[in-house]
């Protein structure tokens, strides 16, 4: 009886020990994230992608974001191709890892709500754009366990695994992720993002990393898709941290009356 008694905590711990999260792994994801994710800023950003022997393919958007205190909120619009000119995305973050997402078309009567429900994609012919991976992996979603520091790269890193938390389990295309994080700057050296069979579904590689108004920013990174056989070419074409911003740029209502705009392409 006293073998039982024993045991059944020992159990009980042994089925919670997945998704415990330990100090030192949230300490590094809150760096990170302090560092490259909770600042306001404009960016514009070129994507070139690959998949098999098809042509490339060239996207061009900027990303706006606006950090407060329990919601951080991302306004993204198309730029390029000239077919994808005027497309908006609006995400709003909470500080629980849940969010909304409302996407709209310029000079178009269609104005779709997207329930958010895993990772959100924006497709342009063979290229999917994960929204998810722009905001950060939606990294309090999981999670955070430290895994030693080794070279990766070339540079020493701090390894932190990443698992999605039980009240969001069925609301990712990536249930865990490795996420490699330099030791001298805290920026991202390597993330390898795991499909819910625990294959390797993405892996995004670091591949330029510059201090922008004091700021340590990846400024190139090369995202792999080993079961679509594509990979993406990410460049930051211009960054601007804590510009100024429109008060109503990020609300809904923005957004709607820019779709109702028949002049409007931005």
């Amino acid at each position: 009886m006293k073998l039982r008694r024993l045991l059944i905590p020992c159990i009980c711990l042994a089925l919670a020990s997945p998704v415990l999260a330990d100090e030192r792994g949230d300490e590094l994801i809150a760096a990170y994230l302090d560092q490259a994710a909770r600042k306001n800023a404009r960016v514009t950003v070129q994507v070139k992608h690959v998949k098999g022997r098809q042509p490339p393919i060239f996207l061009v958007f900027t990303w706006m974001r606006r950090v407060q205190a329990k919601l951080t909120s991302h306004f993204i619009r198309m730029e390029a191709p000239e077919s994808e000119e005027g497309k908006l995305l609006l995400v709003h973050e909470r500080s629980d890892g849940s969010s909304d997402f409302v996407a709209y078309r310029p000079q178009s009567a269609l104005r779709k709500k997207v329930r958010i429900s895993g990772a959100r994609h924006y497709k342009y012919k063979s290229l999917r754009i994960s929204v998810q991976e722009l905001i950060g992996g939606e990294l309090a979603k999981y999670t955070h366990h430290y895994l030693g520091s080794r070279e990766v790269g070339g540079l020493r890193c701090h390894l932190v695994e990443n698992r999605l938390k039980p009240e969001f389990i069925g609301k990712s295309d990536f249930p865990r992720s490795i996420l490699a994080l330099s030791v001298d700057r805290l920026t991202m050296v390597q993330w390898e993002l795991y499909d819910r069979t625990n294959r390797l579904a993405r892996k995004i590689v670091a591949t330029e990393t510059k201090v922008v108004e004091g700021t340590p920013t990846v400024t190139q990174a090369r995202i792999s898709s080993p079961q679509r056989d594509s990979h993406l070419q990410w460049t930051v074409q211009s960054i601007e941290f804590d510009p100024p911003f429109e008060a109503d740029l990020f609300r809904r209502e923005f957004l709607q009356r820019q779709t109702d705009s028949p002049t409007s392409r931005k």
